[in-house]
């Protein structure tokens, strides 16, 4: 497929931000590799970034969300460093991206913060929301595609003992049902952006189907 072809001056004049979202073992990172090396050949300017991430002080804050015990933070204190991470995330990296009219691919943004931090830990939705338009620019999406899977599926791609980052992984199963639940009625009351890929067929069939839905996307209107 040849994205170039569709994207419209009307899209390049704005950049786009697109969000990959979903529970742990989704193969996001995967995808989001993929969907970089066909930019790149087609010489599309674009960046690939991640939260929470992305700037020197967001990997610090990382490294205290996704290592260690279980119960070393609560989701209150856990919504907060996300926050602080993905202002920084935005003000350095993607804003800057966005004005120079490039295609931005995230790995996580907001809505992870919505589903795992808010409808699965409990912090009021209108807090998150709050906080995101006060602090964090009001900055949301242009498309998200959420890769579904079974959190049966997605723990056994990853091996938990040797991964250094596995905070979230080592949650109970019911944690990550309730997660996968969550991501789906997200993506149902925001179907205008949100796109729903079965991540549980082979890497290139899902990629394939990644694409079919960026044609759509790219040939309508923004």
């Amino acid at each position: 497929m040849y994205i170039k072809n569709l994207l419209s001056k009307k899209v390049i004049e704005k950049g786009i931000f697109i969000t990959f979202e979903g529970g742990e073992g989704s193969g996001k990172s995967t995808q989001i590799s993929f969907l970089s090396k066909l930019l790149t050949e087609q010489n599309i300017p674009h960046i690939i970034t991640r939260e929470p991430g992305g700037t020197e002080t967001g990997e610090q804050i990382r490294k205290i969300l996704l290592q260690g015990k279980i119960d070393k933070l609560d989701p209150y204190s856990e919504f907060l460093c996300f926050a602080a991470s993905r202002r920084e995330h935005l003000k350095k990296i993607i804003l800057p991206a966005l004005s120079e009219n490039k295609i931005v691919l995230c790995d996580r943004f907001v809505d992870s913060s919505i589903v795992y931090q808010g409808m699965v830990g409990g912090l009021n939705e209108d807090i998150i929301l709050k906080v995101h338009d006060d602090f964090c620019y009001k900055k949301y999406p242009d498309l998200t595609l959420l890769l579904d899977v079974r959190p049966k599926i997605g723990l056994t791609r990853k091996n938990k003992i040797t991964l250094d980052e596995n905070r979230f992984e080592n949650f109970k199963g019911k944690f990550h049902e309730l997660v996968q639940k969550k991501f789906l009625d997200l993506a149902l009351r925001h179907n205008n952006r949100y796109r729903i890929i079965n991540a549980e067929n082979n890497k290139e069939f899902i990629f394939n189907e990644i694409i079919d839905h960026l044609k759509h996307f790219f040939s309508g209107n923004l």
